[in-house]
Protein backbone atom coordinates (compact mmCIF):
# COMPACT_ATOMS: atom_id res chain seq x y z
CA UNK A 1 0.00 0.00 0.00
CA UNK A 2 1.76 3.27 -0.80
CA UNK A 3 2.04 5.46 2.15
CA UNK A 4 -0.16 8.37 0.26
CA UNK A 5 -3.56 5.90 0.98
CA UNK A 6 -2.43 5.79 4.74
CA UNK A 7 -3.91 7.66 7.74
CA UNK A 8 -1.75 9.05 9.93
CA UNK A 9 -2.11 5.94 12.67
CA UNK A 10 -1.20 4.08 10.05
CA UNK A 11 1.91 5.25 9.34
CA UNK A 12 2.65 5.19 12.77
CA UNK A 13 1.29 1.67 13.44
CA UNK A 14 3.48 1.38 16.68
CA UNK A 15 3.63 4.61 17.58
CA UNK A 16 1.41 3.34 21.05
CA UNK A 17 1.75 -0.59 20.94
CA UNK A 18 2.64 -2.48 24.22
CA UNK A 19 6.84 -2.07 23.02
CA UNK A 20 7.22 0.88 24.47
CA UNK A 21 4.47 4.05 25.33
CA UNK A 22 4.88 7.03 23.22
CA UNK A 23 3.82 9.77 25.60
CA UNK A 24 6.11 8.73 28.35
CA UNK A 25 9.12 8.85 25.39
CA UNK A 26 7.82 12.29 24.15
CA UNK A 27 7.40 13.61 27.84
CA UNK A 28 11.03 12.63 28.74
CA UNK A 29 11.84 14.15 25.44
CA UNK A 30 10.30 17.26 26.26
CA UNK A 31 12.04 17.97 29.78
CA UNK A 32 14.69 17.41 27.44
CA UNK A 33 17.71 20.82 28.42
CA UNK A 34 19.74 20.35 24.64
CA UNK A 35 18.22 19.59 21.27
CA UNK A 36 20.98 16.57 21.06
CA UNK A 37 18.94 14.80 24.51
CA UNK A 38 16.03 15.31 23.27
CA UNK A 39 16.78 13.93 19.63
CA UNK A 40 18.17 10.41 21.82
CA UNK A 41 15.11 10.47 24.22
CA UNK A 42 13.17 9.83 21.00
CA UNK A 43 15.26 7.50 18.65
CA UNK A 44 13.46 4.53 19.76
CA UNK A 45 10.70 6.50 17.88
CA UNK A 46 12.32 7.36 14.55
CA UNK A 47 10.88 4.50 12.67
CA UNK A 48 7.67 5.28 14.04
CA UNK A 49 7.88 8.84 12.16
CA UNK A 50 8.92 7.78 8.57
CA UNK A 51 6.20 9.57 7.21
CA UNK A 52 7.99 12.90 7.81
CA UNK A 53 10.69 11.07 5.58
CA UNK A 54 9.43 10.03 2.81
CA UNK A 55 6.08 12.24 2.61
CA UNK A 56 8.08 15.42 2.78
CA UNK A 57 10.39 15.05 0.20
CA UNK A 58 7.44 14.84 -1.89
CA UNK A 59 5.80 17.50 -0.67
CA UNK A 60 8.89 20.22 -1.14
CA UNK A 61 7.94 18.89 -4.65
CA UNK A 62 4.98 20.30 -4.62
CA UNK A 63 2.80 17.00 -4.56
CA UNK A 64 -0.84 17.80 -3.57
CA UNK A 65 -1.78 14.28 -1.55
CA UNK A 66 1.99 14.56 0.05
CA UNK A 67 0.90 17.73 1.27
CA UNK A 68 -2.20 16.99 2.83
CA UNK A 69 -0.73 13.80 4.40
CA UNK A 70 2.37 16.01 5.80
CA UNK A 71 0.10 18.42 7.03
CA UNK A 72 -2.44 16.22 9.03
CA UNK A 73 0.60 14.07 10.48
CA UNK A 74 2.22 17.63 11.73
CA UNK A 75 -1.22 18.33 13.08
CA UNK A 76 -1.67 14.86 15.02
CA UNK A 77 2.51 15.25 16.71
CA UNK A 78 1.67 18.91 17.48
CA UNK A 79 -1.73 17.31 19.65
CA UNK A 80 0.78 14.36 20.49
CA UNK A 81 3.60 17.03 22.03
CA UNK A 82 0.76 19.26 23.63
CA UNK A 83 -0.89 16.09 25.39
CA UNK A 84 2.75 15.13 27.04
CA UNK A 85 2.95 19.24 27.78
CA UNK A 86 0.14 19.08 29.61
CA UNK A 87 0.89 16.43 31.65
CA UNK A 88 3.80 17.62 32.95
CA UNK A 89 2.69 21.90 33.11
CA UNK A 90 -0.95 20.85 33.63
CA UNK A 91 -1.32 25.19 34.65
CA UNK A 92 0.42 26.21 31.50
CA UNK A 93 -1.54 23.73 28.96
CA UNK A 94 -5.13 22.47 29.41
CA UNK A 95 -7.57 20.51 27.20
CA UNK A 96 -10.86 21.01 27.27
CA UNK A 97 -13.50 19.23 24.90
CA UNK A 98 -10.48 17.79 22.74
CA UNK A 99 -9.20 21.45 22.20
CA UNK A 100 -5.77 22.82 23.85
CA UNK A 101 -5.21 26.14 25.24
CA UNK A 102 -2.22 27.42 26.29
CA UNK A 103 -1.50 30.11 28.96
CA UNK A 104 -0.65 33.48 27.37
CA UNK A 105 2.81 35.72 29.08
CA UNK A 106 -0.63 37.67 30.36
CA UNK A 107 -1.46 34.59 32.54
CA UNK A 108 -5.22 34.01 29.87
CA UNK A 109 -5.37 30.67 28.70
CA UNK A 110 -5.62 31.00 24.76
CA UNK A 111 -6.16 28.35 21.73
CA UNK A 112 -4.78 30.67 19.38
CA UNK A 113 -0.86 29.43 19.91
CA UNK A 114 -2.40 26.24 18.63
CA UNK A 115 -3.23 27.77 15.45
CA UNK A 116 0.22 29.30 15.12
CA UNK A 117 1.73 25.77 15.97
CA UNK A 118 -0.15 24.10 13.03
CA UNK A 119 1.04 26.52 10.50
CA UNK A 120 4.61 26.01 11.53
CA UNK A 121 4.19 22.82 9.01
CA UNK A 122 5.13 25.45 6.14
CA UNK A 123 8.39 26.20 7.59
CA UNK A 124 9.47 22.86 8.89
CA UNK A 125 11.19 21.50 6.28
CA UNK A 126 13.55 24.61 5.79
CA UNK A 127 14.91 24.58 10.14
CA UNK A 128 18.31 23.45 11.50
CA UNK A 129 16.97 21.09 13.60
CA UNK A 130 16.11 19.23 10.29
CA UNK A 131 19.01 19.26 9.21
CA UNK A 132 21.02 17.86 11.99
CA UNK A 133 18.74 15.34 13.04
CA UNK A 134 16.64 14.37 9.96
CA UNK A 135 13.05 14.71 8.33
CA UNK A 136 11.77 12.17 11.02
CA UNK A 137 13.36 12.52 14.54
CA UNK A 138 13.88 16.32 13.41
CA UNK A 139 10.36 16.66 12.64
CA UNK A 140 9.68 15.76 16.52
CA UNK A 141 12.29 17.66 17.92
CA UNK A 142 10.96 21.06 15.87
CA UNK A 143 7.61 20.01 17.27
CA UNK A 144 8.57 19.86 21.00
CA UNK A 145 10.79 23.37 20.77
CA UNK A 146 8.03 24.79 19.17
CA UNK A 147 5.60 24.04 22.22
CA UNK A 148 8.52 24.69 24.55
CA UNK A 149 9.07 28.29 22.93
CA UNK A 150 5.67 29.17 23.57
CA UNK A 151 5.12 28.68 27.47
CA UNK A 152 5.67 31.00 29.89
CA UNK A 153 9.68 30.63 31.60
CA UNK A 154 10.09 27.05 29.87
CA UNK A 155 13.24 27.42 27.89
CA UNK A 156 14.02 26.38 24.34
CA UNK A 157 15.97 23.57 23.56
CA UNK A 158 19.63 24.22 23.63
CA UNK A 159 21.68 24.06 20.23
CA UNK A 160 25.62 24.74 20.39
CA UNK A 161 25.79 24.90 16.88
CA UNK A 162 23.62 25.77 13.81
CA UNK A 163 23.84 22.97 11.34
CA UNK A 164 22.49 25.29 8.69
CA UNK A 165 19.97 24.87 6.44
CA UNK A 166 19.01 21.23 5.29
CA UNK A 167 19.57 20.19 1.81
CA UNK A 168 16.74 20.04 -0.45
CA UNK A 169 15.25 17.17 -2.58
CA UNK A 170 16.08 18.04 -6.76
CA UNK A 171 12.66 19.51 -7.84
CA UNK A 172 11.69 21.36 -4.97
CA UNK A 173 9.45 24.50 -5.16
CA UNK A 174 9.23 26.20 -1.79
CA UNK A 175 6.89 29.09 -2.85
CA UNK A 176 4.87 25.79 -4.54
CA UNK A 177 4.87 24.29 -1.00
CA UNK A 178 3.95 26.86 1.02
CA UNK A 179 1.02 27.69 -1.17
CA UNK A 180 -0.29 24.01 -1.07
CA UNK A 181 0.47 23.79 2.53
CA UNK A 182 -1.74 27.06 3.37
CA UNK A 183 -4.45 25.23 0.85
CA UNK A 184 -4.49 22.13 2.75
CA UNK A 185 -4.49 23.83 6.24
CA UNK A 186 -7.46 25.45 5.57
CA UNK A 187 -9.73 22.27 3.87
CA UNK A 188 -9.03 21.39 7.92
CA UNK A 189 -12.02 24.06 8.36
CA UNK A 190 -15.37 22.83 9.58
CA UNK A 191 -17.10 21.70 6.38
CA UNK A 192 -19.84 24.24 6.11
CA UNK A 193 -17.10 27.32 6.95
CA UNK A 194 -15.30 25.52 4.29
CA UNK A 195 -17.42 25.62 2.00
CA UNK A 196 -18.01 29.69 2.48
CA UNK A 197 -14.59 30.35 2.71
CA UNK A 198 -14.11 28.60 -0.88
CA UNK A 199 -16.84 30.16 -2.34
CA UNK A 200 -16.98 33.53 -0.52
CA UNK A 201 -20.61 32.85 0.16
CA UNK A 202 -22.55 34.27 3.34
CA UNK A 203 -25.01 32.53 5.01
CA UNK A 204 -28.20 33.10 3.26
CA UNK A 205 -26.29 32.31 0.12
CA UNK A 206 -25.43 29.41 1.29
CA UNK A 207 -28.83 28.20 2.66
CA UNK A 208 -29.88 29.32 -0.97
CA UNK A 209 -27.44 26.40 -2.33
CA UNK A 210 -29.19 24.04 -0.05
CA UNK A 211 -32.58 25.03 -0.94
CA UNK A 212 -33.44 25.29 2.96
CA UNK A 213 -33.78 28.70 5.49
CA UNK A 214 -30.95 30.54 6.88
CA UNK A 215 -31.86 29.32 10.15
CA UNK A 216 -31.55 25.77 8.99
CA UNK A 217 -27.59 26.61 7.71
CA UNK A 218 -27.28 28.08 11.45
CA UNK A 219 -28.39 25.16 12.81
CA UNK A 220 -26.07 23.33 10.84
CA UNK A 221 -22.99 25.47 12.36
CA UNK A 222 -24.29 24.89 15.66
CA UNK A 223 -24.22 21.83 15.45
CA UNK A 224 -21.06 20.99 13.63
CA UNK A 225 -23.15 18.83 11.29
CA UNK A 226 -25.16 18.54 8.35
CA UNK A 227 -28.28 16.19 8.08
CA UNK A 228 -27.68 12.98 6.29
CA UNK A 229 -29.95 14.38 2.70
CA UNK A 230 -27.34 17.11 2.30
CA UNK A 231 -23.84 15.50 2.95
CA UNK A 232 -23.71 14.43 -0.71
CA UNK A 233 -24.15 18.04 -2.10
CA UNK A 234 -21.86 19.32 0.39
CA UNK A 235 -19.46 16.67 -0.41
CA UNK A 236 -19.71 17.39 -4.17
CA UNK A 237 -19.19 21.25 -3.44
CA UNK A 238 -15.97 20.89 -1.81
CA UNK A 239 -14.71 18.50 -4.34
CA UNK A 240 -15.07 21.39 -6.64
CA UNK A 241 -14.04 23.91 -4.43
CA UNK A 242 -10.71 22.43 -3.94
CA UNK A 243 -9.98 21.05 -7.08
CA UNK A 244 -10.70 24.34 -8.99
CA UNK A 245 -9.05 26.73 -5.81
CA UNK A 246 -5.42 24.49 -6.63
CA UNK A 247 -6.18 25.55 -10.22
CA UNK A 248 -7.12 28.89 -10.44
CA UNK A 249 -5.30 31.89 -9.35
CA UNK A 250 -5.80 33.11 -5.52
CA UNK A 251 -9.49 35.11 -5.09
CA UNK A 252 -10.53 33.90 -8.10
CA UNK A 253 -13.03 31.09 -7.64
CA UNK A 254 -15.74 33.18 -6.32
CA UNK A 255 -15.64 35.36 -9.18
CA UNK A 256 -15.48 31.57 -11.74
CA UNK A 257 -18.46 30.88 -9.77
CA UNK A 258 -21.08 33.27 -10.48
CA UNK A 259 -19.95 33.66 -14.00
CA UNK A 260 -22.38 31.96 -16.67
CA UNK A 261 -20.91 29.87 -19.02
CA UNK A 262 -22.03 27.61 -22.05
CA UNK A 263 -20.83 24.48 -20.90
CA UNK A 264 -23.21 24.94 -17.84
CA UNK A 265 -26.30 25.88 -20.47
CA UNK A 266 -25.93 29.58 -19.55
CA UNK A 267 -26.34 28.89 -15.77
CA UNK A 268 -23.41 29.55 -13.11
CA UNK A 269 -21.87 27.35 -11.12
CA UNK A 270 -24.14 28.75 -8.09
CA UNK A 271 -27.32 28.05 -10.06
CA UNK A 272 -26.02 24.76 -10.99
CA UNK A 273 -25.71 23.83 -7.43
CA UNK A 274 -29.12 25.45 -6.56
CA UNK A 275 -30.86 23.12 -9.05
CA UNK A 276 -29.43 20.76 -7.49
CA UNK A 277 -27.05 19.75 -10.46
CA UNK A 278 -24.28 19.64 -7.96
CA UNK A 279 -23.29 16.05 -9.26
CA UNK A 280 -23.55 16.77 -13.13
CA UNK A 281 -21.21 19.93 -12.28
CA UNK A 282 -18.22 17.92 -10.41
CA UNK A 283 -18.17 15.45 -13.14
CA UNK A 284 -17.96 18.45 -15.49
CA UNK A 285 -15.51 20.36 -13.09
CA UNK A 286 -12.70 17.04 -12.82
CA UNK A 287 -13.20 16.76 -16.73
CA UNK A 288 -11.58 20.43 -17.32
CA UNK A 289 -9.08 19.57 -15.07
CA UNK A 290 -5.96 17.66 -15.26
CA UNK A 291 -5.76 15.97 -11.70
CA UNK A 292 -2.36 14.50 -11.88
CA UNK A 293 -1.06 18.57 -11.82
CA UNK A 294 -3.32 19.56 -9.45
CA UNK A 295 -1.99 22.18 -7.74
Amino acid sequence: MSILALTYDDVMLNYRTSNFVASNSLAGAFSAESAEECARLLADLANQFHAFEEVMLRALRGEWPSVVVLVNSWHRLIGDVLEAASGQFPDLVQKSNDQFSIMTASSVLSAEPIGYLNRLISEVPFLPLVSRFGRNIGASVVAINAVRLLLPGCPPLRIDVSPGWPDLPEGSDIDRYRRLVDLALRSMQPPLSRLKDLFNLNTGECAELFNVTRQAVEQWETNGDVPTARREKLANLLSIGELMERKLSPGRLPLVARRRADVYGGLTMLEMVRADRDDELRKLTEQAFDWSGAA
